[in-house]
C-alpha cells in the first residue's frame, strides 16, 4: 500500500448561489461551519438552491481519489453512512481499497456554495454521528503496511478528533505522515495541533491557515512551523502556486494557468495529490511541487472529483 488516508468523508453537494444569499443566512465566502453550528436548516438551503451535482469528498478522500487516478495504490480507513448516499460514495469514488471501512449510521454530507463564478466555495455540513467509529479495533498492521498516511480533519467534533488523531498516530512509527489540518483543525489553537506536527513529515497549508497559526506571512511562517516537527512544509498560495520550505530550501513553484475555473473546491487537496505522487516515485521537490500545481489546475475545470473522470493525468 502507497498511501491510506484517514479523515471525515462527505458526500458534497454543488450549489450555485450569490452572496447575497449567504447573507441572509448570516455567512460569507468561505464560510466553513456545521449546519448545527449556524442554526441552518438543510431545507433552507436545498428547498431553495438547485443542487448542480454531487460527488465523493472530504479532505483526504480528494486526495486518496486523485492518487488513485494515478495508478497509485490507496486504501481508506473511515467511516461511510449505510445508505444512499453511502451507496453512491463508494460507486462514485474510484479504484481505492475499502476494506477498511465501516458502513455504519447516516452518511456526512456537505452544501457546497459556489459564488463567484465558482471563485468562492461557503461549507456547511452535517456529519455522521458515529464519524469515530471506524477507530474502535483499526487494524495498525494495514496502516503499518503504507508508505504514507494523509491525515484530514475528523469533523464531527474537531476537539476530540484531534486528540483521537494524536492516540492512533503515537501508535503507529513505521509511515510517514502527510498531514492536511484544514481551518477546521487551525482554528481550535496552534498549541493543540503540535503533538500532530511532531509525527508529521510533510505539513500543507494555505495562506490563510499559515497566518492563522503563526501570524506570518508564508515565508516566515513556514520556516517557524519546522521546529514543530514537519520536514516540509507546503503551502498553497492561490494565484502564487505554491511555497515549498524544508531546513535547507525554501521556493516558489509557480501556479498553471486555467481558461475557465469551474470550482475551485479540493484544489488543495489536487496539489497535496500531486505533490505525494512525485516523492512516491522517487522525484525531488521541484518536480513534486510543478506537478502537484498541474494537477490542481487541472481540478479547478470541474465540480467536486468529477474532474477526475475526463482529465489526463500523465
Amino acid at each position: 500500500m502507497d498511501v491510506i488516508g484517514i479523515g471525515s468523508a462527505f458526500v458534497d453537494y454543488f450549489i450555485k448561489t450569490d452572496e447575497a444569499f449567504l447573507k441572509k443566512l448570516g455567512l460569507k465566502p468561505e464560510d466553513d461551519f456545521l449546519f448545527k453550528e449556524k442554526k441552518i436548516s438543510k431545507n433552507d438551503i436545498f428547498d431553495k438552491l438547485k443542487v448542480l451535482t454531487k460527488s465523493p469528498g472530504g479532505i483526504s478522500v480528494n486526495t486518496i481519489a486523485a492518487l488513485a487516478k494515478l495508478n497509485i495504490k490507496v486504501g481508506y480507513c473511515g467511516v461511510i453512512g449505510k445508505d444512499i448516499n453511502g451507496d453512491f460514495w463508494t460507486k462514485n469514488i474510484g479504484n481505492i481499497d475499502l476494506s477498511r471501512i465501516k458502513r455504519v449510521g447516516k452518511t456526512s454530507i456537505c452544501a457546497c456554495l459556489l459564488t463567484s463564478q465558482g471563485k468562492k466555495r461557503t461549507f456547511l455540513s452535517e456529519v455522521n454521528p458515529t464519524d469515530f467509529d471506524f477507530l474502535k479495533n483499526i487494524d495498525l498492521n494495514y496502516l503499518k503496511s503504507a508508505k504514507f498516511i494523509h491525515l484530514g480533519p475528523l469533523i464531527l467534533n474537531t476537539k476530540d478528533g484531534i486528540k483521537h488523531t494524536v492516540k492512533l498516530i503515537r501508535r503507529i512509527s513505521k509511515p510517514l505522515i502527510s498531514f492536511s489540518p484544514s481551518i477546521l483543525y487551525i482554528a481550535e489553537g496552534p498549541q493543540k495541533l503540535y503533538k500532530i506536527f511532531e509525527k508529521t513529515y510533510i505539513l500543507f497549508l494555505n495562506q490563510k491557515e499559515i497566518k492563522y497559526l503563526t501570524g506570518q506571512k508564508p515565508e516566515f511562517g513556514s520556516k517557524s512551523l519546522l521546529k514543530y516537527g514537519p520536514e516540509i512544509v507546503v503551502c498553497t498560495l492561490a494565484e502564487r502556486g505554491a511555497l515549498i520550505t524544508t531546513f535547507k530550501n525554501q521556493f516558489y513553484s509557480p501556479r498553471f494557468d486555467v481558461d475557465n475555473i469551474v470550482d475551485t473546491t479540493g484544489a488543495g487537496d489536487a496539489f497535496a495529490a500531486g505533490f505525494l505522487y512525485g516523492l512516491i516515485k522517487g522525484k525531488s521537490l521541484r518536480w513534486s511541487a510543478n506537478f502537484a500545481n498541474g494537477l490542481a489546475a487541472k481540478s479547478l475545470t470541474d465540480l467536486g472529483l468529477h474532474w477526475l473522470k475526463t482529465a489526463r493525468l500523465s
